[in-house]
Formats: C-alpha cells, sequence, structure tokens
C-alpha cells in the first residue's frame, strides 16, 4: 500500500462514512411502525422483585444511575429470578445473556454504557418471561428465538470495539432498540434478519474502510521513519547491516535476542496504533534480489519472528483477516 509520496486521504470525523450513514438513517427509519413491547404480563410478580427497593419501584432511570456494586446486585437478583424456572434450556440462553451484558460493561465507554444499560433494562420482563415460557410453543421459534439473542450479543460486541460519533451512536442504539422490540414481540427472525444482519453488514464495511485507513496511516509513519534513519526514499531496509539502526522504539523496529540454546533470534515489530485485531495484519518482505515474497502475520503485539535470509528488502503491509 505504501508508494514513494506520502499523501493521505483525511480520516473521517465519525466511524461511519456519508453512504453507509445515510443507509444507517435508511434503516431507521423504515423500521419506525415496528411493534411495541410485548412485556411479561403473566409474570408481574417475579418483575417486581426485580425492581424491588424498599419504596418505590425502580424505574429505568434509577437503574441507569446504580453503583457498580449496586448493579451487580440487580443482576444477580434477576439470575436468581430466572433460575427459579424448571425449564432448563431457555434458563441456559437467558443466563448466558445476563453473563454477557454483565462482561461487556466494564469494555463500554460513554455515552455507550448508558445505552447499553437501558437495552438491557428494557429487555428484563421479556428475559424472564423466555425464562419460564420459553421462546415459543414450535422448535423453529425456540431456535429462532436463541438466534435472535445471540444476533444481539454480536451487535452489542461489534459496537464495543468502535469509536462512533453522537450521530452514529445515536443512529445505531435506534436501530438496536427497534431489535429489542421485534425480540420482545417474539418476532425473532424479524430480529435477526431485518436488523441485526444488516447492522452488522454496516459495522464490518466500516471497520474495513477505518483499518485500510489506519494502516495506510502506519505505512506512511514507516516510511517516513526509514528515510529519515536510514535515507531510504521508497520503504526498504537491509539486513543484517541496517538492523541496529531501527533497534529503538519506532513505527518499525528489528529486535535481536539470543534463545537458551544460544542461537541469535530477530524480530521485526510494527505500531499499529488503532487498529484493533492486530493478528489481521501481514507484513509482506520482497526480496529485491530474489522477488520471493515472505509473509509475516503479525502477533498480538504486532510482532513476528524475522527468520528471512540477509538481504535486502521491499516492505508493504495487508490486511488480511484470518
Amino acid at each position: 500500500m505504501v508508494g514513494e509520496g506520502n499523501e493521505v486521504v483525511a480520516d473521517p470525523e465519525g466511524f461511519f462514512d456519508e453512504a453507509l450513514l445515510g443507509e444507517l438513517e435508511e434503516l431507521v427509519a423504515s423500521l419506525a411502525g415496528g411493534p411495541g413491547h410485548g412485556g411479561a404480563g403473566t409474570l408481574p410478580e417475579k418483575f417486581a422483585v426485580f425492581l424491588a427497593t424498599g419504596g418505590r419501584p425502580l424505574d429505568e432511570e434509577q437503574f441507569l444511575a446504580l453503583s457498580p456494586d449496586a448493579l451487580t446486585d440487580r443482576i444477580n437478583l434477576l439470575t436468581e429470578i430466572c433460575r427459579d424456572s424448571e425449564r432448563t434450556q431457555p434458563v441456559q440462553a437467558v443466563e448466558g445473556f445476563i453473563v454477557f451484558f454483565r462482561t461487556l460493561l466494564p469494555t463500554l465507554a460513554e455515552p455507550g454504557v448508558q445505552a447499553v444499560k437501558r437495552i438491557f433494562f428494557r429487555l428484563v420482563p421479556t428475559l424472564i418471561q423466555i425464562a419460564f415460557h420459553d421462546f415459543g410453543e414450535s422448535e423453529v421459534q425456540r431456535v429462532e428465538g436463541r438466534d435472535a439473542l445471540r444476533s444481539l450479543e454480536r451487535v452489542l460486541f461489534e459496537i464495543s470495539s468502535v469509536r462512533l460519533a453522537p450521530v452514529e451512536g445515536d443512529l445505531v442504539f435506534r436501530s438496536i432498540d427497534q431489535l429489542v422490540h421485534f425480540i420482545e414481540a417474539a418476532e425473532y427472525a424479524m430480529a435477526s434478519e431485518l436488523i441485526s444482519s444488516q447492522l452488522l453488514s454496516l459495522i464490518a464495511r466500516n471497520r474495513l474502510a477505518r483499518v485500510l485507513y489506519h494502516l495506510m496511516g502506519v505505512e506512511v509513519a514507516v516510511q517516513r521513519y526509514l528515510a529519515d534513519t536510514l535515507g531510504m526514499t521508497t520503504p526498504r531496509f537491509r539486513l543484517p547491516d541496517d538492523a541496529p539502526r531501527l533497534g529503538e522504539y519506532g513505527p518499525l523496529r528489528i529486535l535481536e535476542e539470543t534463545a537458551p540454546d544460544g542461537l541469535r533470534r530477530r524480530f521485526i515489530q510494527v505500531h499499529l496504533p488503532d487498529i484493533p485485531i492486530l493478528k489481521d495484519v501481514v507484513l509482506h518482505l520482497v526480496d529485491e534480489e530474489s522477488g520471493r515474497d515472505h509473509a509475516l502475520r503479525l502477533d498480538r503485539l504486532g510482532s513476528a519472528e524475522l527468520h528471512v535470509p540477509d538481504g535486502a528488502y521491499k516492505l508493504g503491509l495487508a490486511y488480511e483477516p484470518m
């Protein structure tokens, strides 16, 4: 991806570009008339136990304002309520979602954490309903219901690793709220197919665009670093001659260490900011003499063992998800 020029396209302000943001707006608009909350009217006592505070029942805003310890206690209470059911499979599905929510929450930043809390609170009556009465009468409904709950988990997990601009976050969480409405109304297939699949597609397409943008920025930084350090006008280096000069911390490092058996091992490391999964990046080193391409998949630290013969190498980075 690195050329001899250093021009970089301006970074978009948010996670979604204008075209895909328009698609997201259309998705929200098309779902505006979706089904409302189904509630859990057959189990009001169970829900009342979850809301009990010793005074007025807990409302949504109070739930959002709970301290971490109080929130954990309330989540544990919901788990105990659901475990009173004699239906093993639906209880396991509900408990799995509760555990997912509890694990996801600390990874979120504002305002996403409040939005996810709000979604969870609105789902509580439905979760209790599912625990005691399953997702439906037929096996098809039960399969679709479990799939819909997993789809919601996947959407929430995907957005937890991206930074959304305010307008994007509003549109995304409005879409998720519609997904919750469909789950509450037992329209599980609609939840999975109409909303979550479209949301996941939008997120995936924009994740790719953002990663490619950041990867281009990394390559430009590496090119400039090699020009300043080695005087190279193109992204290239020579082994072993340039290895000592690239040992300092920077966009590109070459490190050497001695193994317990006395053998010297050489590693190369690339600084990859704002790229969530470093193992999806492959460093390509092309031997200038033979033309052979050595593809080195980076690890979680952005490094790989440099087991290539001595010589001159051109380099480039590629996004190649595993």
